[in-house]
């Protein structure tokens, strides 16, 4: 009889830990931070004397819901290594921010298809005669442990900029250690 139940018991824990192991079975939305390589993540920007590239460091959280079909970037809190400079429309020199989210609008921005390997993005800025080039486009695709990046836009100024964003991020490893740490501060408990 201990036996049996002993049995069944096993089978419970491998079910309950093959449904966790499924972000689709277990919960429909998941939550994730992510931190960008910066080895492999640049913006790159097109204009008067370009390309220049620079290179991204720093953050991100997405949460995406499989069942209603959603996705967004809850926080971004990322930056390009310098600040971009440009001439605006009066012939005036200006400086274009240096944080990722100003930039790409991305916690501004409306999922316009999500599944398991891949979600689309955009974030219009109706900017007449200027539409949909000046719309910002991203498009996360995800492979083992990793997501890929990819976007852009075109700024309608005196300039003429077209940015370009290939970024590759990775689950952020405070969190995974913070489980592991967590678990050890809980076992040394004292009773």
């Amino acid at each position: 009889m201990v036996r049996k139940n002993l049995k069944k018991l096993v089978c419970a824990a491998i079910a309950a830990l093959a449904v966790m192991g499924c972000p689709r079975a277990g919960t429909a939305i998941v939550t994730t931070i992510y931190e960008f390589v910066p080895e492999q993540s640049t913006v790159v920007v097109y204009g008067r004397g370009g390309p220049y590239t620079y290179p991204i460091e720093g953050q991100f959280q997405l949460t995406v819901d499989y069942d209603a079909g959603i996705a967004s970037f809850d926080q971004v809190d990322a930056t390009i290594s310098e600040e971009i400079h440009f001439t605006d429309y009066f012939g005036e020199d200006d400086v274009y921010t240096d944080n990722l989210d100003v930039i790409f609008h991305m916690t501004e921005m409306v999922s316009t298809g999500v599944n398991e390997t891949e979600i689309s993005f955009v974030f219009e800025k109706d900017i007449p005669g200027f539409s949909p080039f000046a719309d910002v486009h991203i498009t996360a695709n995800f492979s083992d442990d990793s997501v890929q990046l990819t976007g852009y836009f075109y700024e309608p100024v005196y300039d003429g900029l077209y940015f370009q964003l290939n970024a590759v991020a990775v689950p952020e490893p405070a969190t995974i250690l913070l489980f592991m740490v967590g678990g050890l501060v809980v076992r040394r408990r004292p009773f």
